[in-house]
C-alpha cells in the first residue's frame, strides 16, 4: 500500500516515501555526521604534503582524464579539473566498521550506494532508489533501485548486496557490526527478490525509515564476505586502505589513501547518479591551520571546508578567495563520566554538582577567544539543524559563578585553601574525603583550540573550588580508549564535540547502553532512557514521537552527562577559480563532492 492510502489514524503522515520527508527542515543545517561527528585539529608542525604539480602528477598517473564542458546539475558548466580540499580532519579508515572521523563518514558516501540521501535544502530524495512504498501496518518498506547497476570493478550491483549489507549488520548488531546498527532499528530482515527490489521487513512500524536508511551505506557482497568470520569479528580487520582501488558503487573509488597525507577520490565510471564535474577530488590533509592556509592564499589549494576562526577575517579581505559562514550542526562539550558504578570521584555523578559546574561555565568567553565570534551558546546535545525536533525549553544557564558557589556550599562541599573537598560517604561506593581535583582528557583531534578551551574552563572553574588539570588525548581513537577503559571506569571528564544527523534518533542513540564500545562516550546506562529511546524510534505519530523526543532531551538537560557549550559555525573558504559548493551536504551528499565545478 503505498503513502497517502488509507490505514493509518495520526493526524499527520506517519511514514513517507516519493522523495517526502518526515523530518523537518532547517536554515541551520549540517557540516558533517556523527560521525560520531568527531573532528580533527589544529597542529603545532607545519607539514605540507603532495602538493601543486607533484599533486597533479599523482592524479594523472591514477588514471584521471582530461577537462571537457557539458552540461550537469542547474545549466551548463565547465568540467574537468582537480579539486584540491584542504582539511586538518582526517580519514581514519575506510573500513565503516570502526571509521570515527568525519572525513571518514564522508568517504563513505562518496564511495557508497545509499538508498536515500539528504539533497539540496536538506530533504530526503532517491540515491540509488528511484521510488519507495509501505504496506498499510508500517511494517514492509519496498525500494525500487536503479536498473543495470554495477560496481567499479565492473561487477553487477544488485539487491542483493543490499540485503547482504544488512542482513551482516543485524546479524552481528550486538558486536562488530554494533557501530551501523543503530541506522537498522526495528528492522527484522532484508529480502531481494529480484536484482532491482528491496524489501525490508520491520519488527514493529518504525517513524523515521527513511531518516535511517540514508545511513546506510550499501557494501559489494563480493568483496565484503570473505570477512564475516570469527562471529562477525573479522569484518573489523578488513583494511580496504590496503587493498586500492576500493570496490565501490558510488560516485568516486579511492584509489590512493594516506591517512595523513593526501587521498585522492577518482570518479566511478560506473555510478548510476549524475557525473561528477571535476576529473577527481584530492583531500590534502595539514597538521596545521597556517600552511594550509598559506596554501589557499598561493592557489594550491581550491577549497577548504573547515577554516579555523581566527583565520576567517583574515581571508575575507584576500583577493581571489570567497569567505562564507552559516550556523552548522556541530555541539562542543564537556564530557561527564555518567557510568553509575563508577568508582571514584562519584560527587560527579550529582547533578547538583553538575548544575554548578555549569552555572561556572563562562560560554561567552569561549565564544570570543576560542571562536573569534564564530559559535553561539547552546545547551542541547540535539542541535538547531534538527528543527522542531529541538526541545525549546533547553536553553543555557547564565554565567554565574556566585550562584554556583551557593549550590555547591549548600551541597555540603566546603572549600579549603581554595579547593572545595567532597565528603566522605559510606555504602556500596564509600569514598574518603577528597579534593575536587580532576583530570580533563582533552584530544588533539579537535577542530578548535582544545588546549585554550581547557584552560577557559579550568580558570573559570576555579573561581568555585574546582581543580582541573589536563589529560593529553591523543588522536580519536586514542581518547576514546581512555574513556572506556576499564568499563568507563577510569576517567572523570573530557573535553569534545558532537555532530549529530538532522532525524535526532542518533544522537539519542549515543546515550544507551547498547552504544557502548561504539559511540557511547559518558558511559552513560540508564534503563529508562533506554527504553525511552526504544518507544521513540516506535512511535509513527510525528507529534507524539517529537514528545517524546523533548522528554528525552529534558532527561538529559537535567542530569547534565554534558555540559554543552556552543553551537559552531561553519566556514568555508574557497578560490573563485571554483563554485557550485554545498557546505552543508558534506557527508549527506553525494553532491557535496560531485558539484563543485571550474567557472566559466
Amino acid at each position: 500500500m503505498d503513502v497517502g492510502q488509507a490505514g493509518w489514524t495520526n493526524k499527520r503522515d506517519p511514514l513517507t516515501c516519493s522523495r517526502r520527508s518526515t523530518i523537518p527542515n532547517s536554515n541551520q543545517q549540517a557540516k558533517r555526521v556523527p560521525a560520531t561527528g568527531r573532528v580533527a585539529s589544529q597542529g603545532v608542525k607545519m607539514k605540507r604534503r603532495l602538493v601543486g604539480a607533484a599533486l597533479a602528477t599523482v592524479i594523472l598517473l591514477a588514471g584521471c582524464g582530461g577537462s571537457e564542458s557539458g552540461d550537469g546539475g542547474g545549466g551548463e558548466v565547465k568540467k574537468g579539473g582537480i579539486l584540491k580540499v584542504g582539511t586538518v580532519d582526517y580519514i581514519d579508515s575506510l573500513n565503516p566498521f570502526i571509521a570515527i572521523e568525519s572525513q571518514s563518514y564522508n568517504a563513505m558516501v562518496m564511495q557508497y550506494p545509499q538508498l536515500v540521501q539528504y539533497g539540496p535544502g536538506i530533504k530526503i530524495e532517491g540515491d540509488w532508489a528511484t521510488d519507495w512504498s509501505h504496506s498499510s501496518d508500517g511494517l514492509k518498506w519496498t525500494f525500487k533501485l536503479k536498473p543495470g547497476a554495477k560496481w567499479s570493478d565492473g561487477k553487477p550491483m544488485t539487491a542483493a548486496d543490499a540485503a547482504w549489507t544488512g542482513n551482516t549488520i543485524l546479524e552481528y548488531a550486538d558486536g562488530p557490526t554494533s557501530a551501523l546498527a543503530p541506522a537498522l532499528t526495528n528492522v527484522k530482515r532484508f529480502r531481494a527478490p529480484d536484482d532491482e527490489t528491496l524489501i525490508i521487513e520491520y519488527a514493529d512500524a518504525t517513524g523515521n525509515v527513511l531518516a535511517q536508511m540514508e545511513q546506510f551505506w550499501i557494501l559489494p557482497e563480493h568483496v565484503w564476505s570473505k570477512y564475516t568470520g570469527n562471529d562477525g569479528k573479522d569484518i573489523k580487520t578488513f583494511q580496504p586502505e590496503q587493498d586500492l582501488p576500493v570496490v565501490a558503487g558510488g560516485a568516486y573509488s579511492i584509489d590512493k589513501y594516506d591517512k595523513k597525507g593526501t587521498t585522492v577520490f577518482k570518479p566511478n565510471p560506473n555510478f548510476y547518479g549524475p557525473e561528477p564535474n571535476t576529473d577527481a577530488v584530492a583531500l590534502i590533509y595539514y597538521t596545521n591551520s597556517t600552511s594550509m592556509i598559506a596554501d589557499l592564499r598561493a592557489g594550491t589549494l581550491d577549497w577548504i571546508e573547515s577554516v579555523p576562526a581566527n583565520a576567517a577575517e583574515a581571508l575575507e579581505s584576500e583577493p581571489g578567495i570567497t569567505v562564507e559562514s552559516e550556523l552548522g550542526a556541530q555541539v562542543d562539550n564537556i564530557t561527564f563520566n555518567s557510568n553509575p558504578v563508577k568508582p571514584e570521584n562519584r560527587e560527579l555523578l550529582d547533578p547538583e554538582v553538575r548544575e554548578a559546574l555549569e552555572y561556572a561555565t563562562n560560554r561567552q568567553e569561549l565564544i570570543d577567544v576560542v571562536y573569534n565570534g564564530y559559535a553561539r551558546p547552546w545547551a542541547n546535545l540535539i542541535s538547531s539543524q534538527s528543527g522542531e525536533w529541538v526541545n525549546p525549553e533547553i536553553k543555557p544557564l547564565p554565567y554565574d559563578p556566585d550562584r554556583a558557589n551557593e549550590i555547591l556550599d549548600s551541597a555540603g562541599y566546603k572549600m579549603r585553601s581554595g579547593v572545595r573537598w567532597a565528603p566522605a560517604t559510606t555504602g556500596e561506593f564509600a569514598q574518603p574525603a577528597h579534593p575536587m581535583s580532576y583530570e580533563v582528557i582533552v584530544p588533539n583531534s579537535l577542530n578548535f583550540n582544545g588546549e585554550r578551551y581547557f584552560e577557559i574552563v579550568k580558570d573559570s572553574w576555579a573561581d568555585v573550588g574546582v581543580k582541573l588539570t589536563l589529560k593529553p588525548g591523543g588522536d580519536t581513537g586514542q581518547a576514546y580508549a581512555l574513556e572506556t577503559a576499564g568499563g568507563y571506569t577510569k576517567f572523570d571528564l573530557a573535553i569534545w564535540d558532537w555532530v549529530g544527523y538532522v532525524d535526532p534518533d542518533f544522537m539519542l542513540s549515543v546515550m544507551t547502553k547498547g552504544q557502548w564500545y561504539s559511540w557511547n562516550d559518558t558511559g552513560n546506562n540508564d534503563p529508562a532512557y533506554d527504553a525511552m529511546y526504544k518507544k521513540q524510534g516506535q512511535t509513527v505519530d510525528q507529534e507524539e514521537r517529537r514528545d517524546l523526543v523533548w522528554e528525552m532531551q529534558a532527561k538529559l538537560a537535567r542530569e547534565r552527562p554534558y555540559i554543552h557549550t556552543v553551537q559552531e559555525e561553519i566556514i568555508m573558504a574557497f578560490r573563485d577559480e571554483w563554485e557550485g559548493f554545498y557546505p552543508q551536504l558534506g557527508a549527506y551528499c553525494k553532491c557535496y563532492y560531485t558539484s563543485p565545478h571550474l567557472t566559466q
